[in-house]
């Protein structure tokens, strides 16, 4: 009994501990910038925020993803990113990683507004789970997977 469920458990255990998305680089997002149905197009941050948000005063963790001024642009997101939040009164750290095997979603500010005021406009969505993305940003809401492009 005991060989068997120790069988059960060498077969189970790496089912419980892997995940179906590994992260990886290269990763792109074609931003179409919704800003220039006018003719002339305005500066937009793209942003991406990660779905493990720490609890913190100053508003959401970003990852600084590019500044896009023509009607569409190729990011590549980074394969990784850290935030570090200190605590004041006793110096301790906490890191949070994020990596394109997790969620993000994604934001756009038009400078010179602050980072504090930004927020994500998307769902979330995972990075690592094709190639290439695609949304539409200020204005859009879903991030769509699409071959890769090139910048």
């Amino acid at each position: 009994m005991r060989a068997t469920a120790a069988w059960i458990s060498f077969l189970l255990g790496p089912l419980g501990c892997s995940s179906t998305v590994q992260p990886h680089a290269g990763v792109t997002l074609l931003i179409t910038n919704g800003t220039c149905e006018t003719g002339q197009c305005a500066s937009v941050e793209i942003l991406g925020f990660p779905s493990n948000q720490p609890h913190t005063p100053g508003g959401f963790w970003s990852v600084d993803l590019g500044l896009v001024a023509a009607p569409s642009a190729c990011l590549t997101l980074p394969p990784s990113a850290t935030f570090r939040v200190i605590d004041a009164s006793t110096g301790a750290t906490m890191t949070y990683t994020w990596t394109t095997a997790e969620g993000l979603s994604l934001g756009a500010l038009q400078p010179p507004a602050s980072r504090i005021q930004a927020t994500p406009s998307t769902g979330a969505f995972v990075p690592g789970s094709a190639a290439g993305w695609s949304v539409t940003l200020p204005a859009g809401s879903h991030v769509s997977p699409r071959q890769p492009c090139s910048s």
